[in-house]
């Protein structure tokens, strides 16, 4: 077995801000989603209810990350407040700017109103996806719409670094995802909310195929850092270093394909993780959680749809698109083996293991018997 948890709320890091919302005057976009409530929609008055007060986190981190004409990628500095990303969406007139990624790390539930806020009014977002993103599907979506949506989210079960934590503890996250084209030409925007500030110790090297072997000095190896703690937000970016930038453009799906990557190689371990600790046990090991399989499955899901049925109205699948998300598939499905394999495993010697509590406490009736 292994253990399942949500990564527990870091109270230093939330607080209350006072000033959201005095008087009880609703921002714009509340406003919106308030009057939508009232009209009939009653699928978000828990949205509307959660946005009467703004609980941030002080250490929330956006990147904006735009992809130019031409192939070029420009990252701008980092916010960390609303109004700071507030300003640059009003100011900033995206010239020249073919694709836009904006990344809100912040830790969970559910993203501050004043983000929302920010977010929701400059782009026009659909409210469903803040809803989605704070309390999860909870019927607000049917099959059809779900996989029609604009926008899809992926559950992250990550293990946890080794400090006290056993092998098999892991931590949960989710990361949605939005995907809006622009109103003229075929350009379109992205935002990625990240509800947690998970870090893991690993290289996105690991995720690229290295460069062919060559005798000279200028071999086109990277050179060497340090293996620092990243947030998946930073890992992300960083796999824009090998990533096609043309094709990033034209199809959204390959654009964020490196998170799906990220989410196969987190399985992976986990499930690596849960199969050496049986082995070193001899036994199963502590702590069990049966939802690992269905998360799997849900990732497999996104992949198939090539993130939403709804993109693919809009954007095109060049060919090294549709050869990413083959080999997706292949990864994903090889990982529900993985785990069918584990789990009719751990059958097996659960079965093993009661036929011999059952031969012993047959031989323990017989003796008394005889005596």
């Amino acid at each position: 077995h292994f253990r399942l948890t949500r990564r527990p709320t870091r109270n230093g890091t939330l607080q209350r801000w006072p000033g959201w919302e005095v008087r009880g005057q609703r921002e714009p976009y509340h406003a919106y989603v308030h009057k939508l409530v009232e009209a009939g929609w009653d699928n978000l008055k828990p949205l509307d209810d959660y946005m009467c007060q703004d609980v941030e986190d002080k250490d929330l981190v956006i990147s904006v990350l735009d992809i130019l004409a031409g192939d070029v990628l420009k990252r701008h500095n980092d916010y960390h407040d609303e109004a700071e990303l507030k300003t640059f969406l009003h100011k900033d007139k995206r010239e020249g700017v073919k694709v836009r990624l904006i990344l809100a790390e912040q830790q969970g539930p559910g993203l501050s109103s004043g983000v929302m806020e920010a977010l929701g009014g400059s782009l026009k977002l659909d409210p469903r996806f803040f809803q989605w993103n704070v309390f999860g599907n909870q019927h607000l979506l049917s099959p059809s719409e779900r996989h029609r949506a604009p926008f899809t989210s992926l559950g992250f079960t990550v293990p946890k670094e080794r400090t006290q934590a056993t092998t098999t503890d892991t931590e949960f996250f989710r990361v949605s995802i939005y995907v809006q084209p622009d109103a003229v030409g075929e350009g379109w925007t992205g935002v990625l909310l990240f509800n947690s500030h998970t870090k893991i110790t690993m290289s996105v090297n690991t995720l690229a195929t290295p460069p062919t072997f060559n005798p000279s000095m200028d071999d086109g190896i990277p050179k060497a850092t340090a293996r620092e703690p990243s947030s998946f937000r930073q890992l992300y970016l960083s796999t824009f270093d090998f990533i096609n930038l043309r094709e990033a453009a034209l199809s959204p799906f390959y654009c964020i394909h490196p998170l799906l990557r990220l989410n196969s190689f987190c399985w992976n371990k986990v499930i690596n993780n849960i199969c050496d600790e049986d082995r070193r046990l001899n036994g199963i090991s502590e702590g069990s959680s049966v939802y690992h399989v269905a998360e799997i499955k849900k990732s497999l899901a996104v992949v198939e749809r090539g993130g939403s049925l709804g993109w693919g109205l809009h954007f095109p699948r060049p060919p090294l698109t549709v050869d990413t998300q083959a080999r997706l598939e292949e990864d994903f499905k090889h990982l529900l083996d993985q785990a069918d394999s584990l789990w009719e495993q751990r059958k097996k010697m659960t079965a093993v293991r009661q036929r011999q509590a059952d031969a012993r406490s047959n031989a323990l009736t017989n003796s008394f018997t005889y005596l």
